[in-house]
């Protein structure tokens, strides 16, 4: 089973996609009883009825093998319903008499819009608290507006910041840092509001923007330009007040290894290691920080020569154990023989339906003496209609008339949308 830390706290998840629901799921990792809430017959982005780029090859409904649907709803229950219908809502304010909190990630306004804002939702059951994060939060001249990650990051300025010098705005890497960044605010925030209800009896309402916890990230940069008067530039690999700091090739083409020396200690280290100890010696024009500042390239030269003759793992390990900061560039087929990872069990195997047994991300953390284990993996659409709905108080005869009025379904079909105008 999972965690018992959070046993007996109950999470109604509504958000979608990927920071919201990987919040619930670290919620549910701890032994929270998490009930995912998709709608129906409305499909999340996560849910598409036409195979790409997301979607694995293997049998049953393509929005049953979406990658980030699958690694973002583990250990939750799930269930799927129209709370736009009258059965709908009656569900979901069952569900608001039943839980603790409740998360939403819609843009602002749409849950209120609903009949479910905090007014609504703190009157079915005061002690319930509540997050909603929409990417700029609940009030401000951006209400009403949608995104997803790419646009927080430009938002915020971390798009002009995170490329190479001279390089394009437009041209960086893929991959979007609030997905990662927000699960963690969603936590701190619940624990907060478990934490006060506990002194108060009552429950919290947390308005949380994703922009405005992501710009804490890039402070440093902005108070570059508040302070210093400075604009910031992309820096690529290097670091200003660093060096060396960089990625740097190996023998094998398109292999990559990372080398840094922050302190005299570990420049003297790689010194060593490049066949030229005399460069951390008293007297040479290296051996303090702003004189390696001043040689950057040439040192950079020296450091590639180094790490094009050997292979990227050869390179670190020889770097490491002479103190230098030194780790290859993995890619993400690298991750799984990594013998740290394998040493500390973190992949994990999971009976997923329609794959079969496959290797599975593990847990943020370990808690001792009952660490998180995957008790279910993601579940299907609507799974668990019945066995929440008899836990809600439901007869088998109310389940069937849902179903019948489409109430809640465990199915999406083009049929179904379009006869119901999702």
């Amino acid at each position: 089973m999972t965690g018992t830390a959070l046993s007996g706290v109950r999470v109604i998840d509504l958000a979608e996609v990927w920071a919201g629901p990987f919040g619930a799921c670290l919620l549910a990792d701890m032994g929270a009883d998490v009930v995912k809430v998709e709608s129906f017959p409305r499909r999340s982005l996560t849910r598409p009825l036409v195979p790409d780029a997301r979607v694995a090859d293997g049998p049953g409904p393509v929005y049953e093998r979406v990658d980030s649907q699958i690694q973002g709803n583990r250990n939750k229950r799930h269930i799927a319903i129209d709370f736009r219908s009258e059965g709908g809502a009656g569900i979901l304010r069952r569900l608001l008499r039943w839980g603790d909190v409740i998360i939403e990630g819609f843009a602002a306004g749409t849950i209120d819009r609903a009949g479910f804002g905090w007014e609504a939702v703190h009157g079915i059951n005061p002690r319930i608290s509540m997050i909603s994060m929409p990417a700029w939060g609940v009030r401000g001249p951006y209400r009403g507006y949608v995104a997803l990650g790419s646009s927080i990051d430009a938002h915020v300025g971390h798009v002009s910041l995170r490329g190479v010098p001279g390089g394009a705005v437009e041209d960086v890497p893929g991959g979007f840092h609030t997905d990662a960044t927000s699960p963690i605010e969603v936590v701190f925030a619940a624990l907060a509001a478990l934490n006060r209800r506990e002194r108060t009896g009552e429950g919290s309402f947390i308005d949380l923007s994703q922009a405005e916890g992501f710009a804490w990230a890039l402070a440093g940069s902005l108070a570059e330009w508040e302070i210093a008067g400075r604009v910031p530039e992309p820096l690529g690999n290097r670091d200003p007040h660093v060096v060396p700091h960089g990625c740097y090739p190996s023998a094998v083409p398109e292999q990559w290894v990372v080398v840094c020396a922050e302190t005299d200690a570990q420049w003297a280290g790689l010194a060593e290691a490049l066949g030229h100890p005399e460069w951390a010696e008293d007297g040479h024009a290296w051996a303090s920080a702003a004189g390696r500042l001043r040689a950057r390239e040439e040192i950079d030269r020296a450091i590639a020569a180094f790490t094009s003759a050997r292979a990227q793992a050869d390179s670190a390990d020889d770097l490491q154990s002479r103190g230098v900061i030194a780790a290859p560039v993995a890619a993400p087929s690298a991750l799984l023989p990594s013998p740290q990872l394998q040493h500390r069990g973190w992949f994990q195997p999971v009976d997923q339906p329609y794959f079969g047994t496959r290797l599975f991300p593990g847990f943020l953390w370990q808690m001792a003496p009952d660490p998180p284990e995957y008790e279910r993996p993601s579940g299907l659409i609507g799974e668990h209609n019945r066995d929440v709905l008899s836990g809600l108080g439901y007869g088998e005869g109310e389940i069937r008339a849902l179903e019948e009025a489409y109430a809640i379904g465990d199915r999406y079909d083009a049929e179904t949308e379009a006869r119901l105008g999702a």
